[in-house]
């Protein structure tokens, strides 16, 4: 493919009217450069970005050969080129905004446990046991917390009177917990669940506010129930992600197995499908069809926006970087976005990219970022 060649794909993909196989192609391309940890450089070593491109070309994530390669490096180097060009030509903010917001890292492994007696024992990477409840031993580390008997025996479920114990995530923070009975929970940035310790009577129920992804461990004859401030949700055994910030129509989402869902306000029954998704719209549910795996990639450390409105967007990058984005009526908050973005960038990557997504601009201002 000559020069000019490609320069015409790149004005097809520009102009909206190329083929859904190219425009995924030079997506693939542009999204794969822009995980990279390194910000934008304003001084752009070519030789180097051309040596990165044929390097993973040789890779051959998609197993192709021939032609598509040689198609591939050029749309690729071109695209980098023209992306580096328009950031150099069109960035309004400048380099110390640029540095301000490539400053502010992506969130990590970081909560705070409270306990039934009130005492408060922060949580994150480091190696720690803590005592959880009398006979319970609460082990964290490496973003981790696991409970076990102080008699070396499994946990079992009983019928003692329970304690409770809370794990609350900050904005940019997340965390996982090995619940008593097995059942895994990854909480994202602001959230909390409350659960006893250990699980006692006839049922397992925790309550969440925000988002977390489960994988609840089967015990058929001891349902396990997610309740929130208008939902609940039943299940035996499955893996399911909930996302209910305040504020925010309850949004459930079922990767395996199955669960009944039931508004608080209502007692109408919804059982749902795996790759099904219920909204809470009033007393009663939306449900339609989704990728369930794109819903859970926070989880896995990505974004998977899929026409998703920016204005959502912009809530959970700010929950992740802990910023605020404002901005005034008058702006198209209501436009679908799509896009797949590391969480592992910092802020200034991640503007980069919505700004071109949306030719939106962004300016820091402490922990504010206004929007234009």
């Amino acid at each position: 493919m000559s020069d000019q060649e490609t320069k015409d794909l790149l004005d097809r993909v520009e102009r909206g009217d190329c083929t859904p196989e190219e425009k995924a192609l030079v997506e693939d391309w542009y999204l794969d450069l822009c995980r990279q940890q390194e910000p934008v450089a304003y001084n752009v070593d070519y030789a180097r970005i051309k040596r990165e491109i044929w390097a993973r070309l040789r890779i051959g994530r998609h197993g192709s050969s021939g032609a598509w390669y040689l198609m591939a490096a050029a749309v690729a180097f071109v695209s980098v080129l023209s992306y580096t060009l328009y950031i150099k030509t069109n960035n309004k903010t400048g380099p110390v905004q640029d540095k301000m917001m490539a400053a502010i890292r992506p969130g990590g492994n970081k909560a705070m446990l409270t306990l039934s007696d009130g005492r408060q024992v922060p949580l994150g990477d480091t190696p720690d046991s803590i005592a959880a409840a009398p006979g319970v031993l609460a082990q964290q580390g490496s973003g981790i917390l696991n409970y076990y008997s102080t008699s070396r025996q499994p946990l079992k479920l009983s019928g003692e009177r329970p304690v409770y114990n809370t794990i609350t995530t900050p904005r940019a923070g997340q965390y996982q917990v090995v619940l008593p009975d097995g059942s895994k929970v990854v909480l994202n940035a602001e959230s909390s669940i409350t659960y006893p310790v250990p699980f006692t009577g006839k049922e397992r129920r925790v309550h969440l506010v925000g988002e977390a992804y489960f994988e609840v461990a089967k015990h058929q004859q001891q349902p396990f129930i997610v309740s929130s401030l208008q939902q609940s949700i039943k299940v035996t055994g499955t893996h399911f992600n909930v996302c209910c910030y305040l504020h925010q129509p309850d949004i459930t989402t079922l990767a395996e197995g199955s669960v009944d869902i039931t508004p608080l306000a209502s007692s109408t029954t919804h059982s749902l499908k795996p790759g099904q998704q219920a909204t809470l719209i009033g007393n009663d549910f939306e449900v339609k069809s989704v990728k369930a795996e794109d819903v859970i990639a926070w989880k896995d450390g990505l974004f998977v926006f899929n026409d998703t409105p920016l204005k959502e967007v912009l809530q959970q990058i700010g929950r992740w970087y802990d910023v605020e984005f404002t901005y005034n009526s008058t702006l198209p908050l209501n436009k679908r976005f799509d896009a797949e973005i590391s969480r592992n960038l910092n802020l200034q990557q991640v503007i980069n990219i919505i700004e071109m997504g949306t030719k939106l601009t962004f300016k820091l201002d402490g922990r504010k970022v206004n929007v234009h």
